[in-house]
């Protein structure tokens, strides 16, 4: 890369919120190289993207990647690396004293994102600072589960200790399926977390982003309209909003972690007695990203910025209203499993256009790695390396 041009190199090319982070940058004179261990990656398409690689797959070549990464840095002098999706940040986050030397990198510490992706270890930390919580309990296999849930009110939840996106989980809505529900779960993981049921349809989730003495710089919320499982999942349509109570908890939270970088926070309001509860933190980038983009808070510019220079000048005004839809492939799926288990028929889904709104990867002068969706699922189907989000 040039000397006295801006560069970032983008990881992890196959998910839709790499490709706003490639928007977002070069659209902001920042050169951008991104790279995947595919080619059927819709990232890779896009036509701002000045360079494209093919790496080692990180999951089964963690070295081999992590020596490509070291080499491409090295040779190409980028300004900035950035890792959205979170295997591929705990490991960069891991070796960063390797990597450090040759690109800079706006990533909480190690310690700070295994702590956050466990979400038992994460909610007993947060209760001990009184931010609201569900009741949670570690379960493990071969024990009394009924001994375990006395004194929990049904339904309740199953869910893995480390998981996103709704994956894993099982709802208990009998003590008559508790059983059955807790065999399953023991097939498929050692420990996993029992846990109340939080009632009520309102989910937020805050953006932030911390500078390097751990304090909030920026924060944006967005309210999930509908997701993808429909009982809790990632967002297909969410609205940008202003609820400066979360920020209050989130703020003292994170800075408990010694947390720099980006996180994204979740909460679902408790309809009995109002109170916003802490349901987990994504210690990476997520998939409505592009929505914080398009009312004001153009994180991928901030995170550049901050690994630049240590800190960013605070950013908390944005434009409210603003909608996020993943119509492909996340409220078409929405849609069609409301339809066929619950004989829902939501037609906004079908609204695809509408004042103040935004495509997680339809974009008319980008319009490639929406057309190349179809890889991504491809994959999505053949790769092992996937087969974690499709159980």
């Amino acid at each position: 890369m040039s000397a006295n041009r801006k560069s970032v190199l983008v990881t992890d090319g196959i998910w839709r919120k790499s490709i706003a982070v490639v928007r977002a940058l070069a659209r902001s004179g920042v050169k951008v190289a991104i790279g995947e261990r595919t080619w059927m990656a819709p990232g890779l398409l896009s036509r701002y993207v000045s360079k494209r690689y093919i790496y080692p797959s990180l999951e089964n070549y963690p070295d081999k990647f992590l020596s490509w990464l070291e080499d491409v840095s090295k040779l190409n002098k980028f300004d900035v690396l950035i890792t959205p999706e979170e295997e591929t940040s705990l490991l960069v986050a891991q070796h960063i004293n390797r990597l450090s030397s040759y690109v800079r990198i706006p990533l909480a510490r190690f310690e700070a994102l295994t702590l956050a992706r466990n979400k038992f270890n994460l909610l007993t930390h947060a209760q001990k600072m009184g931010v609201p919580c569900p009741r949670t309990l570690l379960v493990k296999k071969d024990e009394d589960i009924f001994g375990r849930a006395k004194g929990l009110s049904f339904p309740l939840v199953f869910k893995p200790i480390i998981s996103s996106g709704g994956h894993g989980i099982r709802y208990v809505f009998t003590k008559d399926l508790l059983l059955e529900n807790y065999r399953e779960m023991s097939k498929k993981y050692d420990s996993f977390l029992l846990q109340e049921y939080i009632p009520g349809n309102d989910y937020f989730g805050v953006s932030v982003i911390f500078n390097d003495h751990y304090k909030m710089r920026c924060a944006f919320v967005h309210k999930k309209v509908r997701q993808y499982p429909a009982s809790g999942g990632a967002s297909t349509c969410a609205i940008s909003v202003k609820f400066p109570k979360l920020l209050e908890l989130v703020e003292p939270l994170l800075t408990s972690l010694s947390w720099y970088g980006s996180a994204n926070v979740e909460f679902k309001v408790d309809e009995r007695d109002k109170t916003p509860k802490l349901m987990e933190v994504n210690p990476h980038l997520w998939g409505s990203l592009q929505l914080a983009i398009s009312s004001g808070i153009n994180i991928p510019c901030l995170l550049y910025q901050l690994a630049m220079k240590g800190d960013i000048q605070p950013q908390f005004e944005y434009k409210t209203g603003v909608k996020f839809r993943w119509f492909v492939y996340g409220d078409f799926m929405h849609f069609l499993t409301n339809a066929i288990d619950h004989k829902k028929f939501d037609l906004d889904v079908l609204k695809l256009y509408e004042k103040d709104s935004c495509h997680a990867t339809w974009l008319l002068s980008d319009p490639l790695p929406f057309l190349g969706l179809p890889l991504s699922l491809l994959d999505y189907v053949i790769s092992d390396e996937m087969k974690k989000f499709r159980t």
